[in-house]
């Protein structure tokens, strides 16, 4: 009986986790495209890649094609997005290039 209540208690966590993350999302994309004038679908794209970094030191453009599915070219267009926007840093020259979230 216990360990059927801790199950439901440990699926409510999920879904309050999931709901509060979706939550913050929804703020930082209407903020970025307010701030910077983008599209939304542009600036959800680009929160995503930062959401991907959250728990990253660093990352190349090859993790972002292949985490999120973007074409190369798109990956490295965001990436620079976000180092013009002043979100990442980047480190190393174009063939070892990789990104940091800037302090």
């Amino acid at each position: 009986m216990a360990r059927l209540h801790c199950d439901h208690l440990r699926k409510d966590i999920e879904q309050y986790v999931k709901s509060a993350e979706v939550a913050d999302k929804v703020d930082s994309v209407k903020q970025m495209a307010d701030k910077w004038a983008i599209k939304p679908s542009l600036a959800e794209k680009l929160v995503d890649i930062l959401i991907f970094m959250a728990d990253k030191q660093q990352i190349r453009t090859e993790d972002i094609v292949s985490a999120l599915g973007f074409p190369e070219t798109t990956a490295r267009r965001y990436l620079r997005q976000l180092t013009e926007f002043g979100y990442l840093e980047t480190i190393g020259g174009n063939k070892n290039r990789s990104y940091s979230k800037k302090e």
